[in-house]
């Protein structure tokens, strides 16, 4: 193996992603990784397969030294390719023999955003690998081939104790919308389905993504964070923009959200740029936890 150098050491939670393996078996990540540790090649094009089979290679090397290793495939395809899953996954099957590989390779059809987001993915051209634990961590990570370098440091890092950040290392996470099922329907002809809305928390900046539309502000613009509601349907569900203050809402429940409120008002209805709005409202499915996780990123008390 040549020599690389491995992304430098940050926490992060693995993004919750429903999967499926070569034999039709739905998985849901990162719950169904099964190994204490786990590999997992993360790939975008398939010319990256040969990429992927080196990383597999090496892992066979080395599996019998280290049981509670697994390795995982992850090829990761944008939601319009959901029409042709039955032929791409069953090309990729008929092309795996071994029963052990089928199982290992799990498909992710989803707003590919919603991986790179929230595993801070910035180059899609390569693989990427991480090392994840049984708490869906990220405890390691690096992309291209495999290198003696990083199959060292990935190895190192099995087993080691890893604290929760105490606010100089803070993970980057993803949050889900709750959706009302009553609003689906409506929801999804705009392009708003749970795999096209999600919202990353990371120590830098918070990005919310809902279908076309996206928010993007720094975590230091945050000035105050409170949940509210219940709403009105008819003012909550949808991309929604007050009339009063411009205050932007992107709502998929009348059940409540968590409203933050910014120092500088920010973009977040394309194609009209040149609004600002003043406080964001998203309607999370864990609003006490995103608003706490805001509240520590943010520096509010």
């Amino acid at each position: 193996m040549s020599d690389s150098t491995a992304d430098p050491p940050v926490l992060i939670r693995f993004p919750k992603l429903a999967a499926r393996d070569l034999e039709e078996r739905e998985r849901t990540l990162p719950d169904d990784f099964e190994g204490a540790f786990n590999l997992v090649l993360i790939a975008f094009r398939r010319a990256q397969q040969s990429l992927v089979d080196s990383w597999v290679s090496w892992y066979g090397t080395i599996a019998a030294e280290h049981p509670t290793l697994r390795c995982y495939e992850v090829p990761v395809l944008a939601t319009r390719w959901s029409p042709a899953r039955p032929v791409i996954d069953g090309g990729m099957a008929r092309a795996v023999q071994e029963q052990e590989a089928r199982r290992r390779t799990l498909t992710v059809y989803t707003d590919v955003r919603r991986v790179t987001d929230g595993l801070a993915i910035t180059d899609t051209e390569t693989v990427t690998a991480l090392l994840v634990d049984a708490d869906g961590r990220v405890r390691w990570r690096t992309t291209g081939a495999p290198t003696e370098r990083a199959g060292a440091e990935m190895l190192s890092a099995v087993g080691q104790e890893v604290a929760e950040p105490d606010g100089q290392l803070p993970s980057i996470e993803q949050f889900d919308f709750v959706f009302d099922s009553r609003f689906r329907p409506l929801l999804a002809v705009a392009g708003i389905t749970p795999g096209t809305a999600h919202v990353t928390l990371g120590p830098e900046r918070l990005v919310a993504r809902f279908g076309p539309w996206a928010c993007t502000t720094p975590v230091s613009n945050v000035r105050e964070v409170c949940i509210t509601g219940p709403y009105r349907w008819y003012t909550a569900i949808g991309p929604r923009v007050s009339f009063v203050d411009h205050g932007l809402t992107f709502g998929t429940s009348a059940s409540g959200g968590v409203c933050l409120l910014f120092s500088e008002p920010v973009p977040g209805i394309a194609p009209v740029s040149a609004l600002r709005h003043p406080g964001l409202t998203l309607t999370v499915a864990e609003p006490e936890r995103f608003a706490a996780a805001v509240r520590r990123l943010a520096g509010l008390p």
